[in-house]
């Protein structure tokens, strides 16, 4: 099953948004994303995560590497580990900026959350808005730029993530820092072959 919706955003952030510019699951799939998704309940899509990460050689056995969330931070906070918290927090400071990827799985228990990924349109580099739905497993390349906002759409969001390393050893890089950093060139050599 594909994306709810992906497609690509304007260049120019004052002009009104498209979505009948519509990116196809190979697209994403050639920039690094891997987009699943599971039919069932929350039970069924932490398994299905779960088992990805596995594939994938995450420690999931590890603490801090397998992380249920709640994206709603004034309502959730108590509910949550003190790292996811921290991370969430971190998000929301860095929202809407450009983030550089550490690679993980996000398996979408709830909401319909969204995340805008760098890609390209007839050459030129462009961010494409992806709609994810509950059972989407989302599975994003280490390297790649990304935003998300911690909006009132995307705070509605639950999920399990799972990380390669301990969510309290993952460091942001924002904006300036990211182009020159061995993890980001190794995307662009191997990903984007630029």
């Amino acid at each position: 099953m594909a994306p709810t919706q992906a497609y690509y955003l304007p260049a120019d952030s004052a002009s009104a948004i498209d979505t009948s510019h519509q990116v196809s699951v190979e697209h994403l799939n050639a920039l690094g994303w891997r987009i699943s998704s599971v039919r069932g309940g929350p039970d069924e899509i932490k398994q299905a995560g779960l088992k990805l990460a596995k594939e994938l050689g995450f420690p999931v056995t590890q603490d801090g590497c397998v992380v249920p969330f709640n994206a709603d931070l004034e309502k959730n906070a108590a509910t949550m580990t003190p790292e996811m918290l921290a991370y969430l927090k971190k998000t929301a400071e860095v929202q809407n900026n450009d983030t550089l990827a550490h690679g993980g799985i996000i398996a979408v228990t709830g909401g319909s959350p969204y995340a805008d990924v760098e890609g390209e349109y007839n050459s030129q580099s462009i961010w494409i808005r992806i709609h994810f739905a509950p059972g989407m497993l989302v599975c994003a390349p280490t390297g790649a730029k990304y935003r998300l906002a911690l909006d009132k759409q995307n705070r509605g969001t639950t999920g399990i993530a799972f990380f390669k390393e301990t969510i309290s050893n993952h460091g942001w890089l924002v904006n300036k820092d990211i182009d020159n950093h061995p993890t980001r060139r190794a995307y662009l050599n191997e990903v984007l072959r630029t």
